[in-house]
């Protein structure tokens, strides 16, 4: 189902998130090396081979560079797209999402993407800046999921238990990077995301019935 979800996905969109974390790759690489703040946009583009626009373009700041996580479209496609589409009730769609979790966490969290969180969550938690553009980018990515859930259950996207089990979602996920960087990583990113998947799935499950 997974593989399936990605192949609706554009050819442009899937050229385009292949360009945006191969930046990234090697902005993270550069942070790492010489320090986020000693490391300039134009020196990243030069480094991964682009213009300096073409980096504002895809990524709009250079703290999206740390916080831009190519796993965001991929999920938001594959609950858009998984059960056919059709409108669901809530419970249905929270047995989609048990049957997917384990799937999309296998399949998203390789060795490469951990070692990229890796770095990235090191940026967010040192780099004062970085920390308060992921608080609206989480907003944002909320809001997303919210319209999209709205859409698939029939629901009022303003309605307050979806509001409550979607801020679950998002905001325990986010809870959830917070406690493996707690841990100095010490732990497998998807040993941490199994257990707090189970945990905002029983509590979204509570919330909405």
């Amino acid at each position: 189902m997974f593989q399936s979800a990605m192949q609706s996905v554009s050819l442009w969109e899937r050229r385009k998130v292949e360009a945006m974390s191969r930046i990234q790759r090697v902005a993270l690489d550069l942070f790492d090396e010489h320090g986020y703040r000693d490391v300039t946009v134009e020196r990243v583009a030069a480094a991964a081979g682009v213009s300096p626009s073409s980096i504002y373009r895809y990524f709009g700041t250079k703290e999206m560079l740390v916080l831009y996580d190519e796993a965001d479209p991929q999920i938001l496609e594959v609950l858009r797209t998984a059960g056919g589409g059709e409108t669901a009730t809530p419970a249905e769609l929270l047995v989609m999402a048990r049957a997917l979790a384990p799937i999309l966490i296998a399949t998203i969290i390789t060795p490469e993407v951990e070692r990229r969180t890796r770095l990235r969550m090191q940026h967010v938690l040192t780099i004062p800046e970085v920390r308060d553009r992921q608080i609206r980018q989480m907003r944002e990515l909320e809001d997303q999921f919210r319209v999209l859930i709205a859409e698939r259950s029939g629901r009022d996207p303003n309605d307050l238990p979806l509001r409550i089990a979607v801020a679950a979602i998002v905001w325990g996920c986010a809870g959830a990077l917070d406690h493996w960087a707690g841990t100095d990583f010490a732990e497998p990113m998807q040993a941490v995301y199994t257990a707090a998947l189970e945990s905002i799935l029983s509590a979204v499950e509570a919330v909405l019935g």
